[in-house]
């Protein structure tokens, strides 16, 4: 008997126990999990999709539960018969269903609507279809529940589990439906993810975020029941208080633990590498004896920066000619001084005292959020103009460029006043002695650099002197990219940028008035990645399939909330690089910077010469990878030895 009371409420707990409202859910976030399995931009591995498919499916349930769940109150409170409180929700959610399709049919996509008018149009639809799905689980519920009374021997009608069964059979056949499509364009993106694995993992995530949901709900029923004792006038609003106290306090603990995780990421930041604890000797680096700033403001990325400069030796023995000048390279990190201003004109102080403004080209690169400017960019450019360039940089942020969104504005800024400053002190040269000024930014760096001609076109680039520059995967959210694609005419009337995926292709595209590339890979996650893939089709997910650019699979369909998750997903192996080997994949624009270098920035070099750099360049990022993890492993070796040895005195005293 215990065994048979207990199946029968284990079989209760899978929906004949539960409201429609439940039911609805659960079959919605079984159901969703068979198009979290589309491919995206880039290879996923298990533990990425099991995150992709329990964000979704909880997020899908949880959506479905609180939408429906203000109808089903409604229903309750207008009337406690079971039969028309049925005929309620039948009524209600048709009407949603109709009111969902008719709001969704008058706000039709268009290219310059607003992210606001796009999500009504969303949240419509999606509303819509899921009260469409609720009108027909109130009508099957409200079926099994006459015939249980009209017939009780057939009970096991209304005790049939429908929700679960039917969601998990719909994923199913979707995820094999997937595999098929996959199979007839051979896509191998998801062959290093395991179908059950990835289940229990994600079952695992849901389970968290479904626990989280527990908790804010039990604090909220606790605060409701102390609200109806203390003040029973405020009875009727009781329970959405509790939610409000509930949700603000989770947002406040969210919010420190976020506070304390950047805090602790910019430690890691501005923290001393083993491998560069040695200030550069050079005089024409930051950071060294004769520097206007210390080596211990740089932060991390600033003295490797500074102490991976080339010298003339290096320059001379790869290029086999004699170096013209010993490279400098400036870098002003935040700790160097407390304003905008005051960073400016550190930078400006050093390139005077470096002789910057007497080199051939002055590069102003833009960093990503952490500091980091890429060293094959760097080290090209002094490699083929042997050594006659200067490159300056003002850091923004301490942290990675996905956590420092909120800093790109004081970028801007930064950039906009050394961008000013700079032009201003070129204009007071004399014309044959002045330096070719270029530009040059990377993911945030691009976004932060370009984001100084927002508004304005591409001629401005030349009134700032500009010469060329180059932007590598510019990010979704920069404004110039993004209104120069929407209007390429407008902006640019004269037609000297131009994006492109790879060096072929920009040979074949280069005009004589290109000075200035976006080189966008067309499977990299960052460029495409906003919240406009929430509420419209993607250009990259255009039909039909096969005018898709290469590297964007062609057996994808896109799904609002869906397709903005997997991207997001995407995110995290796009950068997935091996020190020394270069590939053309994502967001690792490696081997496409020195060909870009070489046609935008330096003099004329011959191809025995290119060779010779493109070799030494792989051959210097292993050294100092391999330099790095010696001199990490050292420094964790002494101080175990440290520890060890302070236990031997604290046991002799």
């Amino acid at each position: 008997m215990k065994s048979a009371a207990l199946l029968r409420r284990v079989i209760g707990l899978l929906g004949p126990d539960r409201s429609v409202t439940e039911r609805v859910a659960m079959f919605a976030g079984a159901a969703v999990v068979g198009p979290t399995f589309e491919p995206g931009l880039q290879p996923r591995r298990t533990v990425h999709q099991a995150i992709a498919t329990g964000l979704i499916s909880t997020g899908t349930l949880l959506g479905v539960t609180l939408a429906q769940s203000v109808i089903e109150t409604a229903g309750r409170a207008i009337t406690r018969r079971v039969a028309t409180r049925v005929g309620f929700q039948i009524t209600v959610n048709s009407a949603a269903a109709l009111g969902g399709y008719l709001i969704a049919r008058s706000l039709p996509p268009r290219e310059d609507e607003s992210l606001r008018r796009g999500l009504v149009r969303t949240a419509a639809d999606r509303t819509g279809r899921v009260a469409q799905i609720t009108t027909v689980a109130t009508v099957l519920a409200g079926s099994g529940q006459y015939i249980e009374r009209r017939w009780p021997r057939s009970s096991w009608v209304n005790r049939t589990p429908i929700a679960i069964p039917l969601g998990t059979a719909f994923a199913a056949w979707h995820i094999q439906r997937v595999r098929r499509r996959m199979r007839d364009y051979n896509n191998t993106s998801l062959d290093g993810v395991s179908a059950l694995p990835s289940l229990g993992l994600a079952a695992a995530v849901g389970s968290g975020v479904w626990l989280l949901r527990l908790s804010e709900r039990t604090v909220a029923l606790v605060v409701t029941y102390a609200v109806r004792r203390v003040a029973p006038g405020l009875t009727p609003i009781a329970w959405p208080l509790g939610h409000l106290v509930s949700i603000a306090g989770f947002t406040v603990v969210v919010s420190a633990g976020y506070q304390y995780a950047i805090r602790q990421v910019e430690q890691g930041g501005s923290a001393i590498e083993p491998a560069y604890q040695d200030a550069p000797e050079s005089p024409f680096v930051s950071g060294s004896p004769t520097s206007l700033v210390t080596f211990d403001s740089l932060s991390r990325e600033g003295r490797r920066f500074a102490n991976m400069v080339l010298d003339p030796g290096e320059i001379s023995e790869v290029m086999g000619q004699p170096a013209l000048a010993h490279p400098i390279r400036v870098f002003i990190g935040l700790a160097a001084a407390p304003t905008v201003a005051d960073r400016v004109q550190l930078a400006i102080d050093e390139l005077e005292r470096t002789g910057a403004f007497d080199r051939s080209i002055l590069c102003i690169a833009s960093p990503t959020g952490s500091g980091y400017i890429n060293y094959v960019f760097s080290e090209t450019l002094e490699y083929l103009t042997r050594g006659d360039c200067a490159t300056v940089t003002l850091q923004y942020s301490l942290r990675p460029s996905s956590l420092s969104l909120d800093r790109a504005a004081t970028g801007i800024e930064q950039n906009t006043a050394l961008l000013h400053a700079v032009t201003g002190y070129v204009r007071g040269m004399p014309p044959e002695r002045r330096p070719r000024i270029v530009l040059f930014g990377e993911s945030l760096g691009a976004q932060t650099l370009l984001d100084i001609y927002r508004s304005r076109t591409s001629t401005a680039l030349d009134r700032d002197h500009i010469d060329a520059s180059l932007f590598l995967g510019t990010p979704a959210g920069t404004r110039f990219a993004r209104d120069w694609r929407a209007d390429p005419v407008r902006l640019d009337p004269d037609r000297v940028m131009i994006e492109v995926d790879s060096f072929p292709e920009f040979q074949v595209n280069v005009s004589t008035a290109t000075r200035h590339v976006l080189l966008t890979h067309y499977d990299d996650p960052i460029p495409v990645f906003s919240p406009r893939i929430l509420v419209r089709e993607p250009s990259w997910l255009a039909y039909p399939p096969e005018s898709r650019p290469p590297g964007v699979p062609r057996s994808t369909r896109w799904r609002p909330g869906t397709t903005f998750v997997l991207t997001g997903v995407d995110l995290l192996n796009a950068m997935d690089v091996v020190p020394g080997h270069f590939t053309r994949r994502g967001h690792d624009y490696r081997e496409d910077i020195p060909d870009f270098v070489r046609a935008l920035f330096a003099p004329p070099v011959s191809d025995e010469q290119f060779a010779a750099v493109q070799g030494r360049l792989r051959e210097r990022e292993m050294h100092w990878a391999r330099q790095r993890v010696v001199a990490e492993q050292l420094a964790r070796a002494r101080e175990a030895i440290e520890r060890e040895l302070q236990t031997w005195t604290v046991s002799s005293g």
